[in-house]
């Protein structure tokens, strides 16, 4: 296994922030190239109120990893801050990453479903890189399993009901590859989408597929009443997807 964090004399890199930095620059540089498909001056690119996503983004995922695991976060509320250490609830950072750019479209009087289709393959990207975050920090994996391609998980990491096992399903991997075949149909298809809104609603829809079909390798995610959370709000995602996808369609612009 890659270690979580590599020492260099005093300085301490941890991979999951390089990993993060990665997938944020690289979905800059994607949303950079398209923008002018979208009729989007470069200029927005160059200013600094591209923090107000980013920002939202990690909150809100932090925000939804700790309610998830509040029991373990109210004894130990200091360990909320330790973003170095994982645990991002990507259906949170979701939200504040879209929440973040209507309010950047608003503020430069972009039209907000144009920013949303501008910004979608890159989220997609981002969080097909990002999972390799989980992979290394050994956490979002599934129950063990003794296929070939399992991979090892340290004592220390399993759960107390797996302890004796070894191997485990890595459902990171498994959602990195939907989310990477996603974002090269929606980066295919977007070239198609005349209406602003279109491919907005297809990430929605995508992404919402992807993760139900990994939730079913899961173990380790929020549940409220029996159900997982993950569960109600993809099948939301669709259907608000579908919705809106052939809502835009039937629009003239």
């Amino acid at each position: 296994m890659i270690p979580p964090k590599i020492s260099i004399g005093p300085l301490t890199v941890h991979l999951y922030g390089v990993i993060m930095a990665l997938a944020i620059y690289v979905g800059y540089l994607l949303a950079r190239k398209r923008a002018n498909f979208y009729k989007i001056p470069l200029k927005h690119f160059e200013d600094p109120i591209l923090l107000v996503p980013l920002v939202l983004g990690f909150a809100l995922a932090r925000s939804y990893h700790v309610l998830d695991n509040i029991s373990y976060y109210s004894q130990n509320s200091l360990q909320i801050f330790n973003l170095a250490g994982g645990g991002m609830g990507i259906m949170g950072g979701i939200l504040g990453i879209f929440l973040g750019f209507a309010i950047v479209a608003k503020i430069k009087k972009l039209k907000v479903l144009t920013v949303f289709d501008l910004v979608a393959p890159s989220v997609l990207l981002g969080q097909a890189i990002g999972r390799i975050g989980n992979w290394i920090n050994q956490e979002g994996f599934g129950p063990p399993t003794n296929l070939p391609w399992g991979v090892f998980i340290n004592p220390q990491n399993r759960p107390i009901q797996f302890f004796a096992s070894s191997h485990f399903h890595p459902t990171f991997f498994y959602e990195a590859i939907l989310d990477l075949a996603f974002f090269f149909i929606l980066l295919k298809l977007s070239k198609k989408l005349k209406n602003p809104g279109q491919t907005f609603a297809l990430y929605l829809m995508l992404y919402a597929v992807g993760r139900l079909a990994a939730e079913f390798f899961r173990i380790d995610t929020f549940i409220l009443s029996g159900i997982k959370v993950a569960y109600v709000i993809s099948t939301l995602l669709i259907i608000i997807g579908f919705l809106l996808f052939f809502q835009k369609a039937k629009s003239k612009s």
